[in-house]
């Protein structure tokens, strides 16, 4: 493009071209904003440009994704974790930033991670629209946060403490009043130890006290010992690194030959720990100059080594360093003591240090070569288990705290009585929050409040503690028993545990009737009317709990008031196991699925599998039979049926009960979901530790149906007291 002279003829050749010799054609960029996007233009426009369909300043908003891109709201905010396990609190304080992003309305909140703080930290939940508790269409908003508030996220309670600049002035914009700070509170927040040891330098005093030795000369008095000697002894510390060492000095023709060395060069501890960790850590306080002197008793590692004398340059030492001037020599005992005898009596043993068993800790005190501990192998052989004979008492229990959360957390506690040791196992239940599995491993527990540090074992849980009711210190943690299984109730009662023996519990009732005037006969004239009036020998369980209570208070515990009812239980026929119903209802499910009905076939295999006449088979066998007998079951439903059939004594199952359990006759009526299902059978095995509504279940039978009352009086036998005494005859 050329530019015209107005002087110059239009024609060819009279105009200039102002492109000539130049080298760069780029065209200088101009920035405008528009709408508030930042363009690219030929030249900026002037005032604000607005599309020509609206009105001056009438365009619409941008959208939120657009126009708060980016723009995150920050707080600073706390919540508090309870802590169990640890004994400096109850709880740690977690410091936590919440971020709100303003484009979309979502939340996200980060714990900064702390090293070495053994908390999962990080982001404890990612970012996501949260609802407000107790609703399904309201969501946290700008509103909802602010400096000051709590926040309920996920059943977590945040406390807002502070936020950042551009959040203050971003809700004071909005019209939002800001707070100031708040300080964090007094809690126990777990951080990594920053303090610093101080500083050693070895090499300036290897320097400045190299070949410096102190030498003391002492004895070792070990007589009180079978076949125990004086040992003398030399003493030698070095100041270039401040470790001893001790060596035995033997006299002539002793006849015994020394070791090398009594005790290694080491640096030696004053007090030896219960247990030594080997995992680093700050240095046991060790025996320095100012702990050796004439007189002084030196503890090697429980032996004590008493000073007596020393040479002329340690005297010289410490007459220059510390300013003693007296070193009068002790003397050493002569032989005036008598070895002890060797008797069978037993010896005081050494208290316990923390390493292994006590067992493990005593054999290597009475025997020079260790030998591992032999449990009783005779109780161990009677009490292990044998065949379905398991000899474990499976407990139900709960834990006796304030917290709500925790006091819905259910137990397994199983009592092993081939070893007499304990194992506690936890029910985990959905959305609960705890994971289950092992709680504690299988160990002894010992009682509450005992020394564990001495020579012989403390006391520890036995099976006469294993009863419904009691309540178990374990480890800090105390549980109620609030139910059994079969197996344990029923093993208490064979061997007459003192809350399981019907006679003793009848006896005690017996005399606290008696030692009221008028007991007994207030006793049966008041309760006589709860009888049913169709079976007068009948009464509710709620009825009987209620009228020994009245006569018994508190002296009555909640195993013995089970075992009464078991005892004493009135027409079983009236009320039904609800597993055992449920389990039913299953089979004939997945019979009628399968199109089975040859229960005569199976009748006639089943006695002819019983060659003897018993009435009874083996769980094994009985599953080999109904395998061989196509019954549509798979093996969990199957191992569930033969879980709630009668068995006898050795655990034999009746296979008439099994006939009853299959008669389509009395087909149960039971509406299972798909649910109730996967409890029963999939995520409920019949013999495991997750039997969590099983036991509810069992709970419900002891404290429903019906007690036979008429038994009850004539086992207490007090009629006697009922009788009024003859008149007697006049002359």
């Amino acid at each position: 493009m050329s530019i015209r002279n107005p002087r110059l003829p239009c024609l060819p050749g009279y105009g200039t071209n102002p492109l000539l010799g130049k080298t760069r054609f780029g065209v200088r960029p101009v920035f405008t904003s528009i709408d508030g996007i930042n363009m690219l233009v030929d030249k900026a426009e002037e005032g604000n440009r607005v599309p020509s369909l609206y009105c001056r300043k009438q365009a619409p908003d941008l959208p939120t994704w657009l126009m708060y891109d980016k723009n995150i709201l920050t707080f600073q905010a706390y919540f508090q974790q309870s802590l169990h396990e640890m004994k400096v609190g109850s709880s740690i304080l977690r410091k936590v930033t919440i971020l709100f992003f303003l484009e979309d309305g979502t939340l996200k909140v980060v714990e900064p991670k702390t090293e070495n703080s053994g908390l999962s930290q990080g982001t404890l939940i990612s970012r996501q629209r949260i609802r407000l508790p107790f609703s399904y269409d309201l969501y946290y908003d700008v509103l909802d946060l602010n400096v000051g508030l709590e926040v309920t996220l996920y059943g977590k309670v945040f406390k807002i403490v502070n936020c950042d600049n551009f959040t203050r002035v971003f809700l004071n914009r909005l019209g939002i009043n800001v707070p100031d700070p708040l300080p964090y509170p007094d809690a126990i927040e777990i951080a990594p130890d920053t303090r610093k040891p101080p500083k050693h330098r070895p090499f300036k005093q290897f320097l400045d006290f190299d070949r410096q030795v102190l030498r003391f000369y002492g004895y070792w008095d070990d007589r009180d010992s079978e076949f125990g000697v004086l040992h003398l002894m030399e003493i030698h510390y070095f100041l270039a690194d401040d470790t001893i060492e001790i060596k035995e000095v033997m006299p002539p023709n002793s006849g015994m030959e020394a070791g090398p060395m009594f005790l290694k060069r080491m640096r030696l501890p004053k007090k030896i720990p219960p247990r030594i960790e080997m995992t680093g850590g700050p240095r046991l306080p060790a025996y320095g100059p100012a702990d050796l002197s004439i007189g002084a008793v030196v503890n090697a590692f429980g032996r004590n080594v008493v000073l007596t004398d020393c040479d002329p340059y340690t005297k010289e030492y410490y007459r220059a360093t510390y300013g003693l001037d007296v070193f009068t020599p002790l003397p050493i005992p002569g032989d005036e003591k008598e070895c002890v005898s060797t008797s069978t009596a037993d010896r005081q043993l050494p208290p316990w240090n923390g390493y292994g068993s006590y067992e493990d800790s005593a054999q290597n005190c009475r025997t020079v070569e260790p030998k591992a501990p032999h449990g009783d192998f005779m109780k161990f052989l009677h009490k292990d288990k044998v065949g379905y004979d398991s000899h474990v008492l499976r407990f139900a229990a709960r834990l006796i705290t304030d917290n709500p959360e925790d006091a819905r957390r259910y137990f397994i506690i199983k009592y092993f009585l081939c070893d007499d040791t304990l194992g506690v196992f936890e029910l985990s239940e959905r959305n609960s929050g705890f994971q289950g599995g092992k709680f504690f491993r299988r160990t002894k527990m010992y009682l509450p409040d005992v020394d564990f540090f001495v020579p012989k074992e403390p006391p520890a849980y036995t099976d006469q503690d294993m009863w419904v009711g009691n309540e178990l210190d374990i480890n800090k943690h105390k549980f109620r028993l609030v139910a059994a299984d079969e197996y344990a109730l029923r093993y208490l009662e064979v061997n007459q545990y003192p809350m399981a023996n019907i006679a003793l519990i009848m006896d005690k009732i017996r005399r606290t009737l008696a030692s009221v005037e008028n007991g007994y006969k207030n006793f049966v004239a008041k309760y006589m009317d709860a009888v049913l009036p169709d079976k007068k020998d009948l009464m509710s369980v709620k009825c009987f709990k209620q009228a020994l209570k009245e006569i018994m208070c508190e002296k009555m515990t909640e195993h013995e008031f089970i075992t009464i009812i078991r005892h004493f239980r009135g027409d079983p026929g009236i009320e039904k196991n609800p597993r055992r119903e449920m389990i039913r209802s299953l089979v004939f499910t997945d019979l009628t699925r399968g199109l089975w009905d040859d229960r005569d076939r199976l009748r006639e295999g089943l006695m002819h599998s019983d060659e003897v006449g018993t009435g009874v088979l083996s769980p094994h066998r009985l599953r080999q039979l109904l395998r061989a007998h196509r019954l549509p079951l798979n093996g969990d439903l199957m191992d569930c049926m033969l879980s709630v059939l009668k068995k006898d004594n050795n655990c034999n199952i009746l296979y008439e009960d099994l006939m009853e359990f299959l008669d389509f006759k009395t087909r149960p009526v039971f509406n299972l979901t798909e649910e109730d299902y996967q409890k029963v059978v999939r995520h409920a095995p019949p013999v495991k530790d997750t039997e969590c509504k099983l036991w509810a279940d069992m709970d419900t039978l002891i404290h429903d149906g019906y007690v036979n009352w008429s038994a009850f009086l004539c086992q207490l036998n007090l009629d006697h007291l009922v009788k009024e005494p003859a008149p007697i005859a006049q002359a």
